[in-house]
């Protein structure tokens, strides 16, 4: 085993598209969205690739550390190299990675390692089943393809729109996402150092950041990104008070109006199955539809506060 290097993107996604049609029968992935998931990596630190004898890399996983309270790993082994322990080893990397930081979590916090299963994915289920890994909750993939304009946005009274400008909104808008989350299941702090970091990112473009404001209050933002040609939410977040005025829907419809003019006809984006907010309804709403399915398997490696 050895870290990935940037010379590697080509076969590590090349690898990821095989594991993914080899389990759920579609693969979307491409250099371009994993080249962009490594910019905030430590690709020394946060990822590892497993070598076979010819040097073919036949596994890969890595990792989104969230204040090292929830630490989510993502894992991948070529359909010719299945069957030799390979995935196994790598959750068992994702676990050891979590235990010798565990000292840098909150003294009082709960500390987890999870995995995001595909639902056809009954092999892995097993696999993280027989490891003391328990399914707790659902995400979708939802997605919509534009192929006429989207219904206007219907903003509530008071709210107005703009997009984000870099070198001012940066802490007021990290602030009122993590605000908009805070209730979010399984969801710690996130820094502002890694908030920061999406706007260093290749595929970063303000234009495409949206903040609704109510005076001179954040009272939801959209934060999108294009990637291989196609659309991707990374956030639709609504603070509470602002909450059941149809504010998420408006900021979403905002947000597809502005691909749809760009001439982006396919735009997705991931939702726990079982929010509070009633989320996947609303996006149901603006013409998604559950494109994949996952299920999250979770191991608490230390008991705490949530």
């Amino acid at each position: 085993v050895r870290a990935p290097r940037h010379e590697d993107a080509g076969e590590v996604a090349a690898m990821i598209h095989a594991s993914d049609l080899a389990d759920n029968g579609a693969s979307d992935r491409s250099v371009e969205e994993l080249l962009d998931d490594w910019h905030s990596l430590d690709l020394a630190e946060e990822a590892v690739a497993v070598v076979a004898p010819d040097g073919t890399i036949a596994g890969y996983a890595d990792l989104i550390n969230s204040s090292f309270v929830t630490v989510s790993v993502y894992g991948y082994v070529h359909p010719d190299f299945r069957d030799l322990g390979i995935g196994a080893y790598l959750i068992s990397w994702g676990e050891r990675w979590t235990r010798e930081r565990m000292p840098q979590a909150p003294e009082d916090a709960r500390v987890v390692v999870q995995h995001y299963i595909n639902r056809l994915n009954e092999t892995a289920q097993r696999l993280l089943e027989s490891l003391d890994y328990a399914p707790v909750r659902g995400v979708y993939v939802m997605e919509t393809e534009l192929d006429e304009v989207p219904p206007q946005p219907n903003w509530p009274g008071g709210i107005s729109v703009r997009t984000f400008v870099t070198g001012q909104d940066e802490r007021p808008l990290f602030e009122s996402v993590e605000d908009a989350f805070r209730d979010m299941w399984g969801r710690p702090r996130g820094t502002f150092e890694r908030f920061v970091g999406m706007t260093e990112q290749q595929s970063f473009d303000p234009a495409l950041w949206f903040l609704a404001r109510d005076g001179d209050e954040i009272a939801g933002a959209t934060l999108c990104k294009t990637l291989a040609g196609e659309g991707w939410v990374n956030v639709v977040g609504v603070r509470r008070r602002w909450r059941n005025r149809g504010l998420g829907l408006a900021l979403l419809r905002h947000a597809l109006a502005e691909y749809q003019r760009r001439g982006v006809r396919k735009v997705a984006l991931s939702v726990d199955a079982e929010s509070i907010t009633g989320a996947p309804r609303l996006y149901g709403r603006a013409g998604m539809h559950v494109r994949e399915s996952y299920v999250i398997y979770l191991k608490e490696l230390r008991p705490g506060k949530t």
